[in-house]
């Protein structure tokens, strides 16, 4: 089956998100609080939906967050100015997954319509700004900020939007992601789904273990 476009999500696919929440259930659990990355990743992303749609502010939910794990109240100031000095640092550090740079070149230079699609409280300048930072940014043919169109995934009008920005119809386009709500919202709208660094249950038409397979799954089929 010819993809001729590629929509992407952008954290744990283009590069390692997972840094500042790794630290979070670490610095959570050593004041001795009852918190797992995988609690603390399920009640941030519950919570994150609002912020994601511009209708929530990034900080108060991640107070809302700290209430939720008991964290004492005399606490919460602290705790936030922490969170927000590892998060510029986690920024600053950024670097793209193996691979990346060279397969997404190589896709563009092909004519594979690449497009972002980023749940996240920044509007398309903040993705670029970040894909830019990573050496990608040349790339991408569309980027979609769920801050800007008031739909995160795996709400079929996201999908819509992205497909849309591509300039092709649905059946020529993939969509890369690891979550499992997100695969399965893009079966789910007949949007062909590739898992990439993806939880072990999530759902998907084809997997890959190593980024550059993107390529095989493009350019070999788009030139049979």
């Amino acid at each position: 089956m010819s993809k001729k476009a590629l929509i992407f999500d952008v954290g744990d696919i283009l590069y390692d998100a997972s840094v500042w929440r790794k630290w979070l259930a670490l610095e959570l659990h050593s004041r001795g609080l009852d918190v797992t990355y995988t609690r603390l990743v399920e009640a941030w992303e519950s919570l994150l939906v609002d912020v994601y749609k511009g209708n929530a502010e990034y900080w108060s939910r991640f107070r809302t967050l700290m209430q939720q794990f008991a964290l004492p109240e005399s606490e919460l100031d602290e705790m936030e100015k922490t969170a927000r000095q590892k998060g510029r640092e986690v920024q600053v550090d950024r670097v793209p997954m193996p691979q990346v740079p060279e397969t997404l070149s190589n896709l563009f230079r092909r004519g594979i319509r690449l497009c972002a699609l980023s749940d996240t409280e920044s509007g398309e300048a903040g993705i670029r700004k970040t894909l830019n930072q990573l050496g990608i940014e040349s790339y991408f043919h569309a980027v979609v900020s769920s801050a800007d169109i008031g739909h995160a995934k795996p709400e079929p009008a996201a999908f819509d939007y992205a497909i849309e920005k591509t300039g092709l119809p649905k059946f020529d386009c993939a969509f890369v992601a690891h979550d499992i709500d997100e695969l399965q919202g893009a079966q789910a709208h007949d949007l062909y789904a590739i898992a990439y660094n993806y939880h072990p249950d999530a759902p998907a038409d084809i997997y890959i273990s190593d980024f550059s397979q993107l390529e095989d799954i493009c350019l070999m089929e788009s030139s049979s």
